[in-house]
Formats: structure tokens, sequence, C-alpha cells
């Protein structure tokens, strides 16, 4: 017994000794030594490491460790995903134009391309120009996302044609992969994510990223609606409201976990659509809780954040339920009026300008300045503008889905919002 103590214990010094070989890379979040790493980084760089490995956001996610877990899983299953792997690639590579991110771009262009992506479909993407060879299976989702994107709604004939193609899972999934990677491409351009050793960007700024004509603003119905247990009403239009009875035993147990408050992911706006892939639904929903319950910015800076990011998606049902939320966390009606215009507030503190300028900037112009981040770091710290940036993402994806459904608003409320 003795020999064996013996034994294990210069093993376990050297095992306590050892520290992983990071490779952490960023500018402006420069990469962390593991060190540097509170116990609740470490841990979850080690399940990292003994993973997918720590490339990409993970630096900078890092920085909120809580945010870091709750967006796994936001980006759905591939596995169990509608989407072929080029949908999901063709899907990334048009975000990855849109935003004009580097190293997204470099990485699934060439997981693009080996999907069965053809490279004249890249080299056109990459250029701004719409690809001659988009086969029949390839067309509809280009265009679904080019329509989502460029102009934050879809026209009827785009959701019918892609809908046919991949169905109503398969929407929700294409959404769930658009709204991951616009919030990867959010904090990659903010950081400045350097590329690695030899790589070189192949993305020129280009004024129009996503060419083509426009499509008419689809109008709001009245939708429908059905009843669940516990008087919980669903709404939806284009995604016809499921009555209980109707769901499979997935969509059922994640309705049971939203009704009973196990997860506290509400039934209005994007739920009744996230019914629809019900893995990647619970995920987002998580997401939500941890942005609306348990983000460490104040209730003022979490609602001016969105209001302009609905306001940028010109979703209405959001922007009627934060619009009151934002007077009730400090907000004044003059700021929140503006904001509706798409004007500059008049009068705005030191921290609800730094949350002003960097949201409309970045969602303006894809990038952030020198200054704007340095201000904005100086009022919220690192993780505080890590937080921000996973508020943005998250009511991007809420925005997304109630705008291709054309979610209805409540009986006699007018849209607030041009």
């Amino acid at each position: 017994m003795t020999r064996i103590l013996l034994l294990i214990v210069p093993a376990a010094i050297a095992l306590g000794q050892a520290r992983p070989e990071l490779q952490l890379r960023g500018d402006r979040f420069p990469g962390l030594t593991y060190d540097q790493m509170t116990p609740a980084q470490k841990s979850l760089t080690d399940r990292a490491l003994a993973a997918r490995g720590t490339i990409g956001t993970f630096n900078i996610l890092l920085r909120s460790p809580e945010l870091l877990e709750v967006t796994r899983g936001t980006a759905g299953n591939r596995s169990r995903s509608e989407l072929k792997p080029k949908h999901s690639e063709l899907a990334i590579i048009l975000n990855a134009r849109y935003w004009t991110t580097q190293f997204e771009w470099l990485v699934h262009r060439q997981a693009a391309n080996t999907a069965g992506l053809s490279t004249e479909i890249t080299t056109a993407i990459a250029e701004g120009r719409r690809p001659s060879t988009l086969a029949a299976d390839e067309a509809p989702i280009y265009d679904f996302i080019r329509e989502l994107l460029k102009y934050q709604q879809v026209s009827d004939a785009t959701f019918l044609a892609a809908r046919n193609l991949v169905g109503e899972k398969g929407i929700v999934d294409a959404i769930g992969i658009v709204g991951f990677y616009q919030g990867t491409s959010m904090m990659m351009n903010a950081d400045r994510y350097p590329m690695q050793n030899g790589q070189k960007p192949e993305l020129k700024p280009l004024e129009n990223t996503l060419p083509g004509g426009p499509i008419g603003a689809p109008a709001l119905s009245p939708g429908t609606s059905v009843e669940l247990p516990g008087k919980v009403t669903l709404r939806g239009d284009r995604f016809k409201p499921l009555a209980y009875d109707q769901m499979t035993p997935e969509q059922r147990t994640l309705a049971d976990l939203v009704l009973s408050g196990r997860i506290q992911g509400g039934t209005g706006g994007p739920f009744n659509v996230l019914l629809r892939s019900p893995t990647l639904g619970e995920a987002i929903i998580r997401f939500g809780e941890y942005v609306r319950f348990r983000s460490p910015l104040s209730n003022r800076l979490n609602e001016l954040a969105t209001l302009i990011v609905t306001r940028y998606w010109t979703a209405q049902f959001p922007w009627y339920v934060h619009h009151r939320a934002a007077l009730q966390a400090g907000l004044s009606e003059p700021v929140v009026a503006a904001i509706a215009q798409a004007r500059r507030p008049a009068s705005l503190d030191a921290d609800e300008q730094a949350v002003y300028n960097l949201c409309t900037e970045l969602l303006r112009t894809t990038q952030l300045s020198d200054a704007t981040f340095r201000a904005a770091k100086d009022r919220l710290g690192e993780r505080g503008l890590v937080e921000l940036m996973g508020i943005m993402g998250y009511y991007g994806i809420v925005s997304m889905v109630v705008n291709t459904d054309r979610y209805p608003m409540p009986a006699g409320v007018q849209p607030e919002l041009k």
C-alpha cells in the first residue's frame, strides 16, 4: 500500500502542475493564459480542449463564462438538422460576407466547398454577386438568407420556396445558424479577430454585400391562435399555432418545460416557431432566460440595447413589449421615441451613450472604431462588452423569428415602427 501511495502522489503533483498548451488569440480582447483564468474559466477551457478546441470566439466569450455556457447549442445540432451540410455552410458564408468577418469566411468558405458548394458560388458571394449556378436545392436557401439579412424581412414567395425545400423545422434551423454566426461576427469584428499565421483576408469591403432587388415589407396579419394547458395562448401567422395534442413528444417536452416555469422563456413571440425544432428551441430559450434575467448589465442598459436591435430589425412585437419594459427600467419616453424614429436621442447618460454608440455602429457598419470600442470598454469593462453583444445576438434571433413568421400584434394594438 505504501508503495502504491508513493507512486500516486508524485503523479498527482505532476498532474496538478501541468498547464494546457493554449493558443488563445485576440486583438482588442487579448488571448488569456491559463494562469490568468478564474476557476470557472479554467473549467470551460478544460472541457473545450477535450472537445472541439478553443478556436473563434471562445477567448472573447471566456470574459463571461455564464454567457459562453448558455450560447452552446444555439446553432443547432447538425446531425438532427433538416438542412444539408451545404445549406448550413451557405447560410454561414452569406452571413460572413454580410458582416465582412474574415476568419469566419475563410474557415467556412473551405467547409462550403467541401460540403458541395461550387467554387463559382463561393467566389460570387465573396465578390458581392448573386451566383449564376445555384442549384434548385440551393437557390431557396440563398434567397431566404439574403432577404433576411439585407431587408430584415422575407417575402411570401421566398418563404414558401424555402419551406417547400426544407420544411418548417428547416427554416427554424436556418435561422438558428444565422443567428449564432451573426453573434459570432459581431464579437469577431468587435475584437478585430486576427487571422492565423500565413492566412490572408479574402473579403474586400463592399458597399452592397448581398445585392438584389428590394422586397415589399410584409403586412402583419391578425394571425391565428390556440389555447394551451394553463390558459396560455400561442399565436402565429406563417407558422400556424400548434395545439398541445398536435405536438410531437419532443415538442410537448419543451412546452411542458416552459409552461411549468422550469425555463423562464415566456410563450409569446418566438416560442410557437421555436417548437418546430425543439432541441434548438430549448437552447435559444435558455439563452434568452440568461439575457433577460441573469445578465449582469443593468436593466436600463439591457433594454436600451434591446430597443436598438428590435428597431434595426423593425420587429414590431418585441419592440411593443420592450417599449414598456424600457420605461420601467428607467429610460425616458423621449429616448424611446427617438430610437423608434431612427434618431439619436438628445440626452443620454455616459453609460447609455457608450451602449448606444456601440450597438448602432456595429449594426450600421458591421465594424467598430477604436474610439467606440474604447469608450464602451471604459464604461462597461470587457465582460460588460461581451454581455452587451450577447444581448444583441439574442434579440437578433428573436427578431428574425418573429419577422419570418410575421408574428401578429395583440388585438387592438397598432405597430409603432415605420
